[in-house]
């Protein structure tokens, strides 16, 4: 207790101070025998030839990701010293060093691999198929093809103009992901199965979330309110708005349908709600979409264990036909969003190496 000069600062702030794990600087490892501790604390026993299997993999992974993902168009390369060493104890002494290319690197890797071993979710990667099956089968019983289109329930339903199921989130773009997010946690991956909707209209976007609602596609209480995110309807102006409508067509002096066209109109000529900085600071302010995040309870069949039970979260969205052409060619557009992350993360991970 008399060593208060060697307290590692970095660390404790990453611990108790709310910082990333990602975002220190150094470590502390000061011995072999130290940096098989660490490794054990961590998850891995280096004294197992499995674990270290299991080890070699992610320095492997990290190494390509590294070079394919974020150095693969800048002029820099990795420090050979790094990169052919397979003895993860020797790069936990290299990054507890003072300065040096060899302590940067080291210090590089070692933030890809962690995010990568975080990248890993049992659930998904063991029953991906299944809980992809058992979410949009509640979805794709209500989607019609009709002669004016696709369309979300019974004739006449609400307008579509695409329907997207997402495919299963890769690794590569998991991690991507996880490495501009503080927690650096795979838990924290809400969207590894996504869904979107996109109308026609911009008020139609808000006639799909009651839909989904009213017929038991999605259950409100299962919704993890922090994720709901909403930069395409202003909603308090148009319950205003609706409630003047409801009188009028109860005292006949419009019809649903007349309405319906007077509110599409409505929202069609109003500005989008306003925010004053995008939830995901990767996205453009030009981004706008309804979406939310919904767990669903995932049965599977087990004789030994009499089944497996689990709530698995998906994130919809459902944005307009304009909103929907700016995310494919706009400044709102994914190729953009992903150039803003890759450069986020290129700074995060290599820092003092970039120059």
């Amino acid at each position: 207790m008399d060593q208060f000069s060697s307290f590692p600062w970095p660390v404790l702030r990453s611990i108790i101070g709310g910082a990333s794990a990602i975002d220190v600087p150094r470590l502390a490892v000061a011995s072999i025998e130290e940096a098989e501790a660490f490794i054990e604390c961590y998850g891995f026993c280096w004294q197992e030839p499995e674990h270290r299997a299991e080890i070699e993999k992610l320095r492997r992974d990290a190494l390509a990701f590294i070079d394919e993902e974020l150095i693969n168009d800048i002029s820099i390369d990795i420090d050979p010293r790094v990169s052919s060493e397979d003895d993860l104890r020797k790069v936990l002494l290299w990054a507890s060093q003072e300065s040096g290319s060899i302590q940067l690197w080291s210090c590089a890797l070692l933030r890809v691999m962690h995010t990568f071993a975080h990248c890993q979710s049992y659930f998904s990667d063991r029953y991906g198929d299944e809980i992809r099956r058992q979410i949009f089968e509640r979805i794709e019983p209500h989607l019609k093809m009709t002669d004016e289109g696709l369309e979300l329930g019974e004739s006449p339903g609400i307008p579509l103009l695409e329907f997207e199921a997402k495919p299963m989130k890769e690794r590569r773009s998991i991690a991507m992901k996880l490495m501009h997010k503080a927690e650096n946690v795979a838990a924290d991956i809400f969207d590894r199965v996504g869904i979107r909707f996109v109308t026609r209209e911009r008020f139609d976007a808000l006639l799909v979330v009651k839909y989904l609602r009213e017929h038991n596609v999605v259950m409100f209480a299962n919704v993890k309110p922090s994720r709901s995110r909403n930069t395409l309807i202003d909603v308090d102006l148009l319950h205003q708005t609706i409630t003047e409508l409801d009188l009028a067509v109860a005292d006949r002096e419009l019809t649903p349908d007349e309405q319906l066209e007077h509110l599409r109109r409505e929202v069609r000529n109003r500005a989008f709600p306003s925010a004053p900085s995008p939830a995901n600071e990767y996205s453009s302010i030009s981004y706008h979409s309804i979406q939310f995040t919904c767990r669903q309870m995932i049965r599977i069949p087990d004789e030994a264990l009499g089944g497996i039970r689990f709530f698995f979260p998906f994130e919809i969205q459902i944005m307009d036909e304009a909103s929907y052409q700016q995310t494919r060619e706009g400044l709102a557009s994914h190729e953009l969003y992903k150039a803003r992350q890759r450069e986020a993360v290129q700074r995060r991970i290599l820092g003092a190496l970039l120059g």
